[in-house]
């Protein structure tokens, strides 16, 4: 999926962190979380704060939790490219709360 979206909008391929990518991956999956939307929160954040690939984090972490959502018959109701805008912009200002994305999905 990561060379897909690198191939398509540009950047670098590649992992620079398999234990990082391992963690983001997992972490959803810790019993913790308490519905699919949280653990899709979860997995969202945890792969574009990680940084587990050369480039592309924010990209794969959206895609990802897209198809996790997908999987498990849930679809974003909102603009996917305002969501991403959306999501970019509480990146770079450190305002993401893992609880935003439980209302953008029915």
């Amino acid at each position: 999926m990561h060379s897909h979206l690198v191939q398509r909008y540009g950047g670098a391929s590649g992992i620079r962190d398999p234990g990082t990518l391992e963690a983001a991956l997992f972490r959803p999956q810790t019993g913790y979380y308490d519905d699919i939307v949280a653990e899709a929160a979860t997995l969202l954040e945890s792969l574009a704060i990680n940084h587990p690939f050369v480039d592309g984090n924010k990209r794969i972490a959206f895609a990802a939790t897209d198809i996790f959502l997908r999987i498990n018959g849930y679809r974003i109701n909102h603009a996917p490219m305002a969501i991403y805008a959306d999501m970019m912009r509480m990146f770079e200002t450190g305002t993401f709360d893992a609880a935003c994305p439980t209302t953008c999905c029915a």
